[in-house]
């Protein structure tokens, strides 16, 4: 079978295609970046967008992408005449997806990766996102959908021979447990520069206004005086992507943090790959999320793998998941709130919580295992291939 995979980049496009990779696919790669850089597989040919020329000439490219869209649409034409895929495969509702439909090649899978969100917060709806997305429904045959909260909202959008499919991005559960890593000790000097014996609360997601660093610090800093065990707060490391709102979200939280004798309490987790990701998990305590929106993160589905707990904003995208039962779930945008659950969890003896953590993480091993979701997937393939031919015009 031939894939035409179609996106930015980021792992929500990679792990997928590195599934179909192995399983010995002939893929095509269209996408702002090559994976597969450093070593080819002999299955896989990759084909650049014009994302990164852009990059260099503007730096932000969002006002760009309709450009963007308009200049890639003959090429990708020309490239699944030449390919004949018998799956086309785009990645998130962005540029990508749009340069699809000026290509007019359907029917399409199409993963939505957030671009969704809107329809579980109206009241952010942005009308060129929505008119992107309604024009990319009219090519799609199979939308992929991370939350079980879209399922029916997508439903309503597409027609009745058009499918709507919930495959999560998922975990390796044996890649992602506790116990993992060894001297867990020697780690947390090394990395974290943490001599004595205090509790770690990580806040994993990246410098982002969306991921509100600003209030889960103002929560910590509320809750500081009545942990009865030394606690640190540790985000991840500022790298040299952040972006000019990165940095200024972090400036502030240092600022803040040195104005209340905070500072020495802070912490910055290195990037670390992907393989090394279970190490990270394993070294804190307690595991903090609270964006303003969300799809339906691996973070929190790797953390629980890890029999982390996990205190995370209570958001429509994660209804209907693990998250409500086995997650300390906490008011959104309420500061006060997150720094009450912070004392609870962090106060709480350990022993009392690990038959719950156990718990939590067989139900990651039985539904969210990605074996079983790449399986998914290729019967996905299958199913379409045999019915549909990919049509480009």
């Amino acid at each position: 079978m031939r894939v035409l995979m179609i996106g930015a980049g980021g792992v929500a496009l990679t792990r997928p295609l590195d599934w179909v990779v192995k399983a010995g696919y002939e893929v095509w790669l269209l996408g702002d970046v090559d994976p597969y850089e450093t070593e080819t597989p002999k299955n896989y040919r990759y084909f650049p967008t014009v994302w990164r020329k852009y990059l260099e000439e503007f730096t932000n490219t969002y006002p760009y992408e309709d450009q963007m869209a308009e200049e890639m649409a003959e090429p990708l034409r020309k490239l699944a005449d030449e390919f004949q895929p018998d799956i086309i495969h785009v990645h998130a509702i962005g540029w990508h997806a749009q340069c699809c439909v000026l290509a007019n090649l359907n029917p399409l899978v199409v993963s939505a990766w957030g671009f969704l969100n809107h329809l579980l917060q109206p009241e952010r709806e942005q009308s060129k996102h929505n008119d992107r997305v309604s024009q990319v429904f009219n090519n799609t045959g199979v939308l992929i959908v991370e939350t079980p909260s879209l399922i029916e909202k997508s439903k309503a959008l597409l027609n009745s021979n058009q499918r709507v499919e919930l495959i999560p991005l998922g975990t390796n559960p044996q890649h992602f447990r506790s116990g993992v890593t060894k001297d867990l000790p020697k780690w947390r000097r090394e990395i974290l520069k943490i001599d004595e014996e205090a509790t770690i609360l990580l806040s994993p997601r990246g410098w982002s206004k969306v991921y509100n660093h600003e209030q889960i610090f103002t929560a910590y800093a509320q809750a500081y005086p009545q942990f009865i065990k030394p606690t640190v707060l540790v985000f991840s490391k500022l790298g040299r992507a952040g972006g000019e709102e990165a940095v200024v979200i972090y400036e502030s939280i240092r600022k803040k943090a040195e104005e209340l004798g905070l500072l020495e309490n802070l912490r910055w987790m290195p990037g670390l790959p992907y393989n090394l990701m279970p190490t990270g998990y394993n070294l804190a305590d307690v595991i903090i999320n609270y964006p303003v929106s969300d799809a339906f993160p691996s973070t929190l589905i790797e953390a629980v793998a890890c029999e982390r707990p996990v205190i995370t904003c209570d958001l429509l995208a994660y209804r209907g998941t693990f998250i409500e039962e086995f997650c300390t779930l906490v008011e959104p945008e309420n500061p006060d709130a997150l720094a009450e659950a912070m004392i609870k969890v962090v106060n709480q003896p350990p022993q009392e919580r690990e038959a719950h953590l156990a718990q939590a993480r067989q139900v990651i091993v039985e539904e969210y295992d990605e074996a079983i979701l790449q399986k998914r997937i290729f019967q996905i393939y299958e199913d379409l291939a045999s019915t549909t031919k990919v049509v480009s015009a």
